[in-house]
């Protein structure tokens, strides 16, 4: 399995990766480098599957992934395509004896071992705007483009050529490298980082039916698998935490996921403003040492931050949840029941918090608009409203039946048994 970002990115595929070594497969995550303690942890085999690496200055590294227009391109063509042949390197052993290889968007070297070996190859789409459907464009965050680009098929076809066009330059190195290989530039599905990331064997849309069914222009082997849900320490909150949560209310809980949140140096503190605006409780997950050095060392009461903390356990017991929308975290706090006010900060995020607001369950904030007094006038908008408590709590219920690991496992080894018998 090979896969390219942060942890939304890897999670799915260790949830995956525990379902097929439970049923006697060998598994191996290829991964950047910051991801090899999670594999071992899941008890999976682990390759380094890059040659960049980990940033020195994460909030540096943040601001430039995470730009509204220049972040895309940056994530896309300096990172991943760069890194294309370091990548192949690296998985091309490991592919030699695999009976089947699992590819992320970003994934451009296991694209290409899956093209060319003689094993099954099948793709994983973590959100619903991987499609880039004409049917179902993904939201930009922009009220008015979104609501004109989703009146008819052909405008959202137009904004899918548009995307392709002015991201084809992003993958000249995949294209490079490929014909390196004595390969076609691009494969006869397209450009790696859109139709060509679809694989020949499957195509696995790793989320909950909730936030988007198939499009009528995806792949015809698409399947979406739900929820494919890896709690690592599912229940498992550091005992001050718990104490604190014992102590009082249902606490707001804050988080930015294990990215954006080097993008958010003010989020923290706008959080804490907002919280006790309203009388509440909070819980800020800081995402790293450095960004907790940047809140007072001595924090109000009522007003608790820590690095990390699961996130199932941790928004079970939720007022309500402010986060980044990631895919994975989105999906947390819908299998919660509790409200979501969404800070989309970049890439599909835009898209997750729509499809949370079309499912009536909470709202959006852009993250150039997020202040106390407005983060706080939502919040207590979503807190008031009990039609939203009752659509939380309905989703949760179909959420938390979802075994998306098993339903893709399942694909994955009728796609082996395909290969092995034609």
């Amino acid at each position: 399995m090979a896969t390219v970002g942060s942890q939304g990115d890897l999670f799915p595929f260790l949830a995956v990766g525990r379902e097929l070594r439970q049923r006697g497969y060998r598994v191996t995550i290829g991964a950047h480098g910051i991801h090899r303690d999670a594999v071992a942890e899941a008890g999976l085999d682990f390759v380094l599957a890059s040659g960049i690496a980990e940033p020195e200055d994460k909030a540096a590294f943040a601001a430039r992934a995470f730009h509204p227009w220049r972040g895309p391109r940056f994530v896309v063509r300096d990172l991943a395509a760069a890194d294309v042949a370091s990548s192949y390197e690296a998985l091309a052993p490991v592919c030699a004896d695999a009976d089947a290889i699992v590819t992320s968007t970003l994934a451009f070297a296991g694209q290409i071992l899956g093209e060319t070996r003689r094993i099954a190859w099948l793709s994983a789409a973590l959100s619903p705007a991987v499609f880039l459907s004409a049917f179902d464009p993904p939201a930009t965050g922009i009220d008015w483009l979104d609501r004109f680009l989703r009146a008819s098929p052909r405008r959202g076809a137009w904004v899918r050529r548009l995307g392709e066009t002015v991201t084809s330059p992003w993958t000249k190195a995949v294209r490079h490298f490929r014909q390196s290989l004595g390969l076609a530039p691009v494969s006869v599905w397209g450009d790696p980082f859109h139709r060509g990331q679809h694989a020949r064997d499957g195509v696995l849309a790793m989320y909950s039916p909730l936030l988007g069914r198939p499009p009528p222009d995806s792949p015809a082997h698409t399947v979406v698998t739900g929820y494919c849900r890896y709690a690592p320490f599912a229940d498992t909150l550091p005992a001050d935490l718990r104490r604190f949560l014992d102590d009082g209310d249902a606490p707001l809980v804050f988080t930015l996921g294990s990215a954006a949140v080097h993008a958010g140096e003010s989020f923290l503190r706008e959080s804490m403003a907002a919280a006790a605006a309203l009388g509440r409780r909070a819980v800020l997950l800081t995402g790293s040492p450095e960004m907790r050095a940047r809140l007072p060392a001595v924090l109000p009461d009522g007003v608790v931050a820590v690095e990390y903390a699961p996130h199932g356990a941790l928004f079970a017991r939720a007022a309500a949840v402010v986060h980044h929308g990631g895919i994975g975290t989105t999906q947390e706090a819908l299998r919660a029941g509790c409200p979501e006010l969404v800070v989309p900060h970049g890439f599909d995020q835009p898209d997750n918090a729509a499809r949370v607001v079309r499912l009536g369950v909470g709202d959006v904030l852009a993250a150039s608009r997020y202040r106390a007094d407005v983060a706080g006038g939502k919040l207590r908008a979503l807190l008031m409203d009990e039609g939203v408590a009752a659509r939380a709590q309905r989703a949760a219920a179909v959420i938390r039946v979802e075994d998306g690991a098993r339903v893709a496992a399942d694909v994955i080894e009728q796609a082996i048994a395909r290969r092995l018998y034609h």
